[in-house]
């Protein structure tokens, strides 16, 4: 990475040579400068591999520093202590330093703290933040307005990390899920056979949600293997549809695969790619709306905090379907019990089937962005470009997490069922943090 201003080519009035008092306002207060920040943390959390699980982790804490600054400027929205989990304690600037804040430049300032922390590649975050500072430096901001926003911003981070530290995530690290061998259940799917993600996230301390159980989904249809039994018509209509699918179908399946570790078997070689999670793809819809909605920088944050927010709660009630249940794949029942050959379009995540986390968690934040911009807002997804998909569009944010859901059925991944029930368990997920936390926005 060369030690450049790259990353911030595309922030109008970035370079300006005005050295004037307000300048500087003009780059901390520019909303794409958040925007960006988003994509360069999500395009880290790519390179370091991280599960989707970890990854929406990852983002809501970032986002909760960024948002609880601007809280405590008292501008536009309060400060969710006392209404997030255990969240207290986080600290408000002395009357001498309030006056002398760029609220915005300190909650970018926050938010990148908390992703390097919260991050394998604690270098590249830190280059993208010295980068950030160079520009600020240069834009003709006070000197005590900098010191202030930037000790500011890393005061609330450091209360949000000692937070987040509290969570039960250092000791699920490590947690490995026993195959039971029992019909119905799951097991390990090729092609590389592996072990259970994250067995235990259900045990996360969830930031909205009273807990894991507060919103459930209402479970599967009883597992039978007998010819024309539910179950079997169930998995066979994934085998049906699977085997036929048109060119648009595929595009859908693979333009919301959002797997972050796919393994490739070509004869004897082996390799992985790399690509966005399910998370980190919601989390670019958001900047887009936003952008196209003319969104300041305030009501940026607001949109990415509720958005990840609603992810975050939204995986751990659909990690907790997945080992309450612990169902069988339809790739694993269709080759035990009707086609030995067949193969899915997609390649099968390695956790249980029941029920969809990448339905949940989209439709969680469809209910976050319809509640902020309404549902009859059309927008564009240009986020896949990197991995060769083309952009999809979409009348409605509603119709986009509508999409994915049906994406995991054509991708043979997922039952019908089994989508629509996390669908729904989403929705309500997404509408609960509208209710209890997010809905007092005053322009």
């Amino acid at each position: 990475m060369k030690k450049t201003l790259c990353i911030l080519l595309s922030l109008p009035l970035l370079f300006m040579a005005c050295k004037s008092k307000t300048a500087y306002e003009k780059i901390t207060h520019n909303p794409m400068l958040y925007t960006q920040m988003q994509h360069e943390l999500n395009y880290v959390i790519i390179y370091d591999i991280f599960t989707p699980p970890v990854a929406s982790r990852v983002f809501a804490y970032s986002n909760l520093a960024a948002y609880e600054v601007l809280a405590k400027e008292g501008k536009h929205f309060e400060s969710l202590e006392g209404k997030i989990k255990d969240l207290d304690s986080i600290p408000a600037p002395t009357a001498v330093e309030k006056n002398a804040i760029d609220y915005p430049f300190a909650a970018t300032i926050a938010f990148m703290k908390v992703g390097k922390e919260l991050t394998f590649s604690q270098d590249k975050m830190q280059h993208i933040t010295d980068s950030l500072l160079d520009v600020i430096k240069e834009s003709g901001i006070p000197n005590d307005v900098y010191n202030n926003s930037v000790n500011y911003g890393t005061a609330v981070a450091n209360a949000i990390i000692q937070w987040s530290k509290k969570d039960n995530y250092a000791q699920t690290r490590g947690a490995r899920f026993t195959v039971t061998n029992l019909e119905g259940h799951w097991e390990p799917t090729p092609p590389g056979y592996f072990d259970a993600v994250e067995p235990k996230w259900m045990t996360i301390r969830t930031l909205v949600m009273d807990s894991a159980q507060q919103i459930k989904a209402p479970g599967p249809i009883p597992f039978n293997k007998q010819p024309g039994s539910p179950f079997y018509i169930m998995a066979k209509q994934v085998m049906e549809t699977g085997n036929h699918l048109d060119s648009t179908e595929k595009w859908i399946a693979n333009f919301w695969d959002c797997n972050s570790f796919k393994l490739h078997v070509q004869g004897h070689l082996m390799f992985a790619t790399k690509a966005m999670t399910p998370c980190g793809h919601w989390m670019e819809i958001a900047g887009t709306i936003a952008k196209n909605k003319n969104a300041d920088f305030y009501k940026t944050v607001y949109t990415y905090t509720g958005v990840s927010l609603g992810i975050f709660d939204a995986f751990i009630a659909s990690w907790n379907a997945k080992y309450t249940y612990d169902l069988i794949r339809p790739e694993t029942y269709i080759n035990k019990y009707i086609d030995a050959n067949w193969k899915p379009y997609l390649q099968t995540p390695p956790f249980p089937e029941y029920n969809s986390a990448h339905s949940t968690i989209s439709s969680a934040s469809a209910a976050v962005l319809k509640t902020i911009y309404g549902n009859e807002t059309p927008f564009r997804d240009s986020s896949e470009r990197n991995w060769g998909w083309p952009d999809r569009s979409f009348p409605s944010i509603d119709s986009a997490a509508r999409e994915v859901s049906m994406s995991r059925y054509y991708g043979g991944i997922h039952y019908l069922p089994s989508v629509w029930d996390a669908y729904a368990q989403g929705k309500e997920i997404g509408l609960l943090v509208m209710s209890k936390l997010l809905k007092n926005y005053k322009e």
